[in-house]
Order: C-alpha cells, then sequence, then structure tokens
C-alpha cells in the first residue's frame, strides 16, 4: 500500500506542468511596473496625473498560475449567465468610474486612476519594450549624473487619457486649428496634432504657437457619448503617436459597470467651506515616499466646462494623503511640520504616514489638527478601503 502510494505521487509530480512564468519574466515585469510608476511621479509634477495599490494587484495576477479545471459540483447550465457587457455609458457622479482598463496596440491604457468633480483620468504606458542588456536602475547612480533628465527620458513617450463628464469639457483648444474627424462608429472627434512615421497633422513649430508649450500636449479629443468629450493627452511632442495610434487608443475606451473610486481614508476633518476636488491613488502627489492614496478638497471649484485639466499649481487646495513608510519603529508617533504649509505624521510601527499639504491659502482650521485627525485604512488592503464620497462628501 505505501509502495503503491509512493508511485503515485512520483507520477504527479512528475508529469506537473512546468511554472508558467520563469525568474527573467517576473525580474521583467517588476521594471515595467517600476518604470510606468516614474512616469506617472513626471506627469503629476506638471500639471498630468499607475498606482500602487492597482500595480501590487497587477503584479500579483501576472505572477499567478492559471488554476486547473475543477469538475463543477452542479450543472453549469443551472448557474445564472454572466452580465452582458455594457454597450452605452451611465449617467454617473462625480467619483465614479465608468471605464476599465485597456491594451491599445501596443499601448497599455490604465484605469482611472485619479477622478475629479469633472473628469476621469489614466495613463498611456507605451509597453515595456525590449529589456535594456544593461541594468536601467543602477543602486548608486553617478554623482554626475542628472536624476531629472534621466526620469524625463523614460516618461517622454507616455499620455493621459482625460474622460470628462457630460456638460464639463468645450473642445475648443482642439477646433482651433483641428481636424474634424470620426471616431469609431460615427462619433465627431477633432484632430489637433497627431506625429509616427508619416509626419506630423501640422509642423510642430505651428502646433506649439498655436497651442502653446503646454505640459500636455493635445492630441486628438471625440465625443464619446451624448454632451460628453474624451481626449488624449501627450507628454512631448516629439512623441505624439501617429493619427492611427491615436484612433486605436481612442476605440478602445469601452463602457464598464460604475464604480466609487476609493479611498485609504477612514476619516478626516474637513475644514468649513472646502469640498472634494480630486481623489487619487497617490501618483499626482509630491510626496517624500510614496502615496497611495491622496485627495484635494478645495474652496472654490473652478467653473465649468473645462477647457484643459487641471493644473493643481494654480488651484486654492488642502492635499491629504497616506501610504507606506519605511521611518521605521523610532519614528513611530512623530509629527514633522513646516510651519503650516505640509504636515507629516508617521504612525504604526513607523510604517504608515499621513499628510497634509496646503498650496495658495491658508485654511480656517490648523493644518497641525488636520494631520492628527487623519484616520487611514491600510494602505496594502484595497479591498477596506472606502468611497471616496462617503468620507470626504461631495457637492
Amino acid at each position: 500500500m505505501e509502495q503503491d502510494l509512493h508511485t503515485l505521487l512520483t507520477s504527479v509530480r512528475d508529469d506537473a506542468p512546468p511554472p508558467r512564468l520563469s525568474v527573467d519574466d517576473i525580474t521583467a515585469a517588476g521594471r515595467h511596473l517600476v518604470r510606468r510608476r516614474r512616469r506617472m511621479a513626471l506627469l503629476s509634477s506638471v500639471g498630468g496625473g499607475t498606482v500602487t495599490a492597482i500595480a501590487a494587484v497587477t503584479a500579483a495576477l501576472m505572477l499567478t498560475g492559471t488554476p486547473r479545471a475543477l469538475t463543477p459540483a452542479v450543472d453549469p447550465s443551472a448557474l445564472p449567465s454572466a452580465s452582458p457587457a455594457l454597450t452605452e455609458f451611465a449617467e454617473a457622479p462625480a467619483f465614479v468610474t465608468t471605464y476599465q482598463g485597456y491594451k491599445a496596440g501596443p499601448y497599455i491604457v490604465s484605469a482611472p486612476d485619479l477622478v475629479t468633480n469633472a473628469y476621469q483620468q489614466s495613463s498611456i504606458d507605451p509597453g515595456p519594450g525590449p529589456e535594456p542588456t544593461e541594468p536601467a536602475e543602477p543602486a548608486q547612480p553617478p554623482a554626475t549624473a542628472n536624476p531629472s533628465a534621466s526620469r524625463a527620458s523614460d516618461v517622454s513617450r507616455g499620455g493621459t487619457l482625460v474622460v470628462y463628464r457630460p456638460g464639463a469639457f468645450e473642445p475648443a483648444l482642439f477646433e482651433k486649428g483641428g481636424e474634424k474627424i470620426q471616431v469609431g462608429d460615427g462619433d465627431v472627434g477633432f484632430l489637433a496634432y497627431s506625429g509616427g512615421p508619416t509626419g506630423p497633422s501640422i509642423p510642430p513649430a505651428t502646433a506649439k504657437a498655436m497651442y502653446g508649450r503646454n505640459a500636455l500636449v493635445p492630441t486628438l479629443a471625440w465625443q464619446y457619448t451624448d454632451g460628453a468629450w474624451a481626449a488624449i493627452y501627450w507628454t512631448a511632442w516629439e512623441n505624439v503617436p501617429g493619427r492611427d495610434e491615436l484612433l486605436t487608443i481612442a476605440d478602445g475606451l469601452t463602457p464598464s459597470a460604475p464604480r466609487q473610486f476609493p479611498v485609504a481614508f477612514q476619516a478626516a476633518t474637513v475644514p468649513r467651506g472646502y469640498q472634494l476636488l480630486t481623489a487619487s491613488y497617490g501618483e499626482d502627489v509630491p510626496s517624500d515616499e510614496p502615496a497611495a492614496s491622496a485627495v484635494r478638497l478645495t474652496l472654490k471649484p473652478p467653473p465649468l466646462p473645462l477647457y484643459e485639466p487641471y493644473n493643481f499649481d494654480d488651484l486654492t487646495t488642502l492635499t491629504l494623503a497616506t501610504g507606506r513608510s519605511y521611518a521605521g519603529a523610532k519614528m513611530a508617533g512623530r509629527l514633522d511640520c513646516n510651519g503650516q504649509v505640509r504636515c507629516t505624521r508617521i504612525l504604526g510601527d513607523g510604517d504608515v504616514f499621513v499628510s497634509g499639504e496646503v498650496t495658495n491659502s491658508k485654511p480656517s482650521a490648523s493644518l497641525t489638527q488636520i494631520t492628527l485627525a487623519i484616520k487611514p485604512v491600510d494602505p496594502d488592503d484595497p479591498g477596506a478601503w472606502l468611497p471616496a464620497v462617503k468620507v470626504f462628501g461631495s457637492q
């Protein structure tokens, strides 16, 4: 009996399928996620805005083997069928997402990683590309290296998808000198600028003079549903995709079930008169340590419709953020404030931080008290996060 059992176990072991991913595959996936986060950080520094929590889930999915088929315990025909795919975008309130991430040719469009009272926003990643033969991220860069230059070259091929709510956007910037084109099954669009091997739609010098030297390059805007527009912006003029690639990205935008955007906060003090303006996964917020979740509150939201995405440097905001800290147990409970401009507090065992920062104003409440009142949720447990509007309200 023991011999038969040993023979059976040996047979199962020998016939087991090989691992789905090699060590090289796992390393390449990690490098891709690092490149994506760096690109998002640079976009946020110039007013634009991949996601710590989402990146962690994505990596886990990439590294999980395909489960083996199981014999069903009940007749599959007796189970309810899957819900059919949505064909129309739902009328959803602010801070609710209505689409998911997708692949469009060589580009990867993330799920919405920032939402505002006027739009949802996703990063457009050109994909991992070929792996370099030498390590792309040396542990100790030479003292003469220019980090800003290397980060700029790393992210310059990326872009941003902005999906505006109905009535929240006027495409005047795209109409001015843009070409009227058809997108998808007949949606009206305006192509302001395109690049690619066939050459730009208009000379770069003319485009820069026409649209200004903005941090984000306007390329294509289209009406994705009645009364609502989406737009693609790029990081650098010289790397804007061609017309066909831009249309492929636009065609890939499809509706999904509405979903409340979550934040890693249980509670926080909202000063009198402030209201929720944005919620994000933190890549749009400058921070000494990577934020996993952030919100911006404002006294006076800009009037709608917008003509381009928000430039947060120009707005009066109170920014609250939280994320994983590497300060260590000795720093637990410490509160550091730079006047009434920025405060950071270390929580837990020195492994979580919360911060408050004021831009272009001074809140009615003390920034120290606001920071002390922040109660975060575990940054590494997105399933426990709460809807942004539940914690901070929406007007």
